[in-house]
């Protein structure tokens, strides 16, 4: 195999529950869904050592090599698997840059996967790159439902889940995860209790209109009171009359949960006639 072609799904939080704190990290509990809504990673295997990455699109052209996730775990591959040989690789961006959606984990997860492939690598063997690349990024080597807990690095599947219909939308701005959380604290740091353990009962029971009302950020105070376009967004939202209405990660992107298809598209019509800048999106059931 000369050439891969992997899609890096985003993921969305529907709900992200702190629980405390692990040195200088806080601790979580969340329940989290692969999205169809990607970035489009390609490699191409080279005799050479060495790899480049070029990144394209959502204005990551210029993004420094050190503060770029695909760039560190294409490094960090090479380094475990130094029998493997060089790569050139391409990411195409789609997902929103900064808005919770875990792009920059998707590249890093995306990279990682292609890589394995060309090299013949179990994906088993990337687990422990992914968990150094980030919280999310050992979500985002499987598609699915998983609950997420400790910093990311215990990862349970969620078994029956339904397919959930998303409008997403951008308020613009991209909140920083180091300054939501820093934020949470100084309102308080006072986290939810069971949530999340109760929204993955009822949705794995079926009881999914139940589970939806269990769903809450406990950071979406905080990204409010950093960025006032992420209580705007969640007011739009909620205007759609959706199942529930939500933050994903530390923000900014804001989400308004449907039962179907069709209810989704009209909300998109609508909340696109508004001033955010808004997307359709669908969760992936679990791998096989």
């Amino acid at each position: 195999m000369e050439r891969v072609t992997v899609n890096a799904h985003a993921k969305l939080n529907l709900t992200l529950e702190v629980t405390g704190r692990e040195g200088a990290f806080h601790t979580l509990d969340s329940l989290a869904v692969s999205l169809d809504l990607c970035d489009v990673v390609r490699a191409v295997r080279r005799p050479q050592e060495g790899v480049s990455v070029v990144m394209r699109g959502m204005g990551c052209e210029h993004l420094p090599p050190q503060e770029n996730n695909a760039v560190r775990a294409a490094e960090m591959f090479f380094a475990a698997f130094p029998q493997a040989a060089g790569a050139d690789i391409a990411v195409e961006k789609h997902i929103p840059v900064g808005g919770g959606l875990g792009g920059s984990s998707a590249d890093a997860a995306g990279v990682l996967l292609a890589l394995s492939r060309l090299f013949g690598v179990k994906k088993e063997e990337l687990l422990p790159l992914a968990r150094a690349l980030g919280s999310d990024t050992a979500m985002q080597l499987f598609s699915g439902a998983f609950r997420m807990q400790g910093r990311g690095e215990k990862l349970t599947p969620v078994a029956g889940m339904p397919k959930l219909y998303f409008v997403l939308i951008c308020p613009g701005g991209g909140v920083s995860s180091a300054a939501c959380f820093s934020a949470f604290d100084a309102l308080g740091g006072c986290g939810s209790s069971g949530m999340t353990e109760r929204a993955v009962a009822r949705f794995s029971a079926g009881e999914w209109e139940a589970a939806a009302k269990e769903c809450k950020n406990d950071l979406l105070p905080a990204a409010c009171s950093l960025d006032p376009a992420v209580g705007e967004a969640l007011k739009a939202a909620r205007s759609l009359s959706p199942l529930m209405a939500g933050m994903t990660g530390s923000g900014s992107t804001v989400f308004a949960l449907f039962g179907g298809r069709e209810a989704r598209d009209r909300a998109l019509e609508r909340i696109k006639q508004g001033k955010f800048t808004a997307l359709a999106a669908e969760s992936i059931q679990n791998e096989e």
